[in-house]
C-alpha cells in the first residue's frame, strides 16, 4: 500500500506514451496525488509559497473573516505584518501560524465545554 512507503523514498513516474520516467520524492508525489484528487472533484485550489506576502483582503479571505476584523487582529499584534506605503502585508506563513493557534484555542474551548457538560451530567 502507498501509505507504507518510507517518506524519504523516491517514486518513479513513467509516461505510457513515450516511456519517459522521472523520479520524485514521496512527499512531492503525495502532493501531486492530493492535487489531482482536488482537481477531479472540480474544486478550485491555489498553491502559495510560504514566504508570499498577502494583502489584508487576501489574508482575510483565507481566514474567512472580514477585512476590518483582520485589521483589528493586526492592530493587536496577533499576526506579524509590515507596512508598504499605507497598506499592510501579511506573510502567508504567519497567517497559517495564527490560523493553527486559533484552531487549537477553539478545540481547547470546545473540550472544556464538553468536560463541563460531562461533570454536570448533561448527557453530552
Amino acid at each position: 500500500m502507498a501509505r507504507d512507503i518510507d517518506p524519504t523514498s523516491v517514486i518513479t513516474i513513467q509516461s505510457t506514451g513515450d516511456g519517459r520516467s522521472i523520479e520524485v520524492p514521496k512527499n512531492v508525489f503525495d502532493v501531486l496525488v492530493k492535487t489531482l484528487a482536488i482537481m477531479a472533484e472540480g474544486k478550485a485550489f491555489s498553491l502559495i509559497p510560504v514566504d508570499k506576502e498577502l494583502t489584508t483582503q487576501q489574508a482575510a479571505d483565507i481566514l474567512n473573516v472580514s477585512r476590518p476584523f483582520l485589521s483589528k487582529v493586526l492592530d493587536l499584534g496577533e499576526i506579524p505584518h509590515r507596512k508598504v506605503g499605507r497598506n499592510r502585508r501579511v506573510k502567508f506563513c504567519d497567517l497559517i501560524e495564527y490560523k493553527k493557534k486559533q484552531e487549537q484555542s477553539s478545540k481547547a474551548a470546545l473540550q472544556s465545554l464538553a468536560d463541563e457538560a460531562q461533570e454536570l451530567g448533561m448527557g453530552y
